[in-house]
């Protein structure tokens, strides 16, 4: 793009966007801001979470869309990710010792926003290669290289006997068998279900199911949209996962989700669902 173009761009935006009120709600962008800020507080005080307050995102990858509240650094993202947790601390009641299994943990905020709320959480995470590779790469730059343990070291493993407390732990989504008969408090799963095919699923949930305490999944309420060049064949949807949790589970709360500024929202919206073991 021409040096020109992009400079008249950006000026465009600071006029419109940045500083100028979006009709009809004369909203301006430190408005939404504040207001999804406020959400949080909110939410947390309801969940009787750590505040919003106590923490702020990472510097590292200079992220997009920074902004300033009460000395803290924080960006939308980093917003959101504290509104999805505080949804299942309403029932859950983080102690921090906990042990969370996240199966595609993705970039790894959530995995940071858990940590710098809990530090002593064990946490593993499970993924796809380059996932897993920039995830861990995120985690050990704002957590520090000492917090995690790296998919090289767990390659070999054949159990999950000798976990370091209070660590992030890498793992291949193909070492999800290592799950099987292991037993931990929370396993963790948003957004990335839904691009997997029912029995890929139903796989997965083999893994961890009778292990896990609890199950909190955010999910496309009636699975994402397919075409030919994208998508899955079978789109899964909020039953599908009901059901394959079966009679080993007991659904505590199922919600719309949100994020801390709108409805996270496509074909149908997004859930949020919290499943408890009956022998609990």
């Amino acid at each position: 793009m021409p040096l020109h173009v992009k400079i008249a761009r950006q000026q465009i935006r600071k006029l419109f966007i940045d500083n100028r009120a979006s009709l009809p709600y004369s909203l301006r962008l430190e408005d939404i801001r504040e207001m999804a800020y406020l959400h949080c507080d909110l939410q947390g005080q309801l969940a009787a979470a750590p505040p919003i307050s106590s923490i702020e995102t990472s510097l590292f990858g200079k992220p997009q869309d920074l902004f300033e509240i009460g000395g803290k650094k924080y960006t939308m993202k980093f917003l959101n990710f504290y509104i999805r947790y505080c949804f299942p601390q309403q029932f859950l009641h983080f102690k921090g010792d906990e042990t969370i299994v996240e199966l595609g943990s993705g970039s790894g905020m959530q995995v940071e926003l858990l940590k710098k709320l809990y530090p002593n959480l064990t946490i593993l995470c499970f993924d796809l290669p380059a996932q897993l590779y920039l995830c861990e790469k995120y985690l050990t730059n704002v957590l520090g290289k000492e917090a995690v343990v790296s998919s090289e070291q767990n390659l070999d493993a054949v159990s999950l006997g000798s976990l370091e407390k209070g660590k992030v732990h890498m793992f291949g989504n193909w070492q999800t068998p290592l799950l099987k008969g292991f037993s931990f408090d929370i396993f963790w799963n948003a957004a990335s279900f839904g691009e997997m095919e029912p029995e890929i699923v139903a796989n997965y949930l083999s893994y961890v199911k009778g292990g896990a305490k609890w199950v909190y999944l955010m999910q496309a309420r009636y699975g994402k949209e397919s075409s030919k060049e994208a998508g899955v064949v079978n789109p899964i949807k909020f039953e599908d996962y009901h059901t394959m949790l079966g009679m080993g589970y007991k659904l505590v709360r199922e919600a719309d989700a949100y994020d801390a500024n709108r409805r996270v929202s496509q074909t149908g919206g997004y859930f949020q669902a919290l499943w408890k073991l009956n022998t609990m």
